[in-house]
C-alpha cells in the first residue's frame, strides 16, 4: 500500500477538523486627514470713479503740470457766471484758457452731497446775488493717484471732512477752472464753468463782496483791498 497516498486524505481530514489558523495580516493604517482648501480672498473692489473729462477733472491729464498754481485769481460767483459759455461739444483734453488757471472766491455753501464718482458736489451761491451759483467739486484722492498735484487734492478732501457740515456757511475756496457738460446738475453756472478740483477750503465770516456791485466792480474792490493791505504791511 502506498503510504503517501494514504496520508494525504488523513491530513486533509485533520486540517478540516482542527481548523487552520490564518496568517496574521498587517494593521490597517489610519486614514490621512482631509486638508480643507483655503478660500482665495476676493480682491478689494476698485474705486468707482468718473468718466467724462475725468483726467482733466482730477488733474491726472498730461497738461495738469501746465496749470498756473502760482497766480491765484480772486473772483466772485457772479463773475464766474459771466465767463465765456462752454456747455457742450467739450474735448477730453484741457483746452480752454480758464482750465489752466486757479481761482479763489468767497461764497455761501448752499448744498453738499457725495456723488457716485466719489466727488463731493458743492453748490456755492454769490452773497451779493443769490440767483448766481456755481458748482465746485472736492475729488477723492483715490481717483487721482497719478496726479502731480495729489497732495493738494488730499489736503482739500481732508479740509472738507474736518470742516463739515458746511451748508449755510461762508467759505473761501480755491480751485482749478473746469468746463463741464450741461447735464442738469444742481447749481450749474450760466457759463458751465466749475472749480474742479477744489484745492483749498477755509471757513470765513468775512463778507464775500459789496452788495449791489457789478462783477467788474467787485474784482476792482478786491484788487484795491489787496493793495491797501500791502501798504499797511509796509510794502511786504
Amino acid at each position: 500500500m502506498n503510504v503517501r497516498a494514504w496520508l494525504s486524505p488523513v491530513a486533509f481530514i485533520l486540517a478540516a477538523a482542527c481548523g487552520s489558523s490564518p496568517m496574521p495580516s498587517a494593521p490597517t493604517p489610519p486614514p490621512s486627514p482631509v486638508v480643507q482648501p483655503v478660500p482665495t480672498p476676493s480682491p478689494a473692489p476698485a474705486v468707482a470713479c468718473g468718466i467724462e473729462r475725468w483726467a482733466v477733472k482730477t488733474l491726472t491729464d498730461p497738461d495738469a503740470i501746465r496749470v498756473d498754481f502760482g497766480n491765484v485769481i480772486p473772483t466772485t460767483v457772479e463773475a464766474l457766471n459771466a465767463f465765456p459759455t462752454h456747455c457742450s461739444d467739450l474735448p477730453d483734453t484741457r483746452a480752454f484758457p480758464e482750465e489752466f488757471r486757479v481761482y479763489e472766491t468767497t461764497a455761501i455753501v448752499q448744498l453738499t452731497r457725495e456723488e457716485e464718482d466719489h466727488d463731493i458736489h458743492v453748490v456755492l451761491v454769490d452773497p451779493a446775488d443769490r440767483t448766481k451759483t456755481i458748482v465746485v467739486e472736492v475729488v477723492d484722492p483715490a481717483c487721482a493717484l497719478t496726479s502731480p498735484h495729489l497732495s493738494l487734492l488730499t489736503q482739500a478732501r481732508s479740509q472738507y471732512q474736518t470742516l463739515s457740515p458746511l451748508t449755510g456757511k461762508t467759505v473761501r475756496l480755491r480751485g482749478v477752472g473746469f468746463y463741464d457738460f450741461a447735464h442738469g446738475q444742481t447749481g450749474r453756472s450760466q457759463s458751465c464753468i466749475e472749480l474742479h478740483p477744489v484745492t483749498n477750503i477755509t471757513v470765513t465770516t468775512a463778507p464775500a463782496t459789496a452788495c449791489g456791485r457789478s462783477a467788474l466792480e467787485q474784482l476792482l474792490l478786491l484788487r484795491d483791498d489787496c493793495r491797501i493791505r500791502k501798504s499797511s504791511a509796509g510794502g511786504r
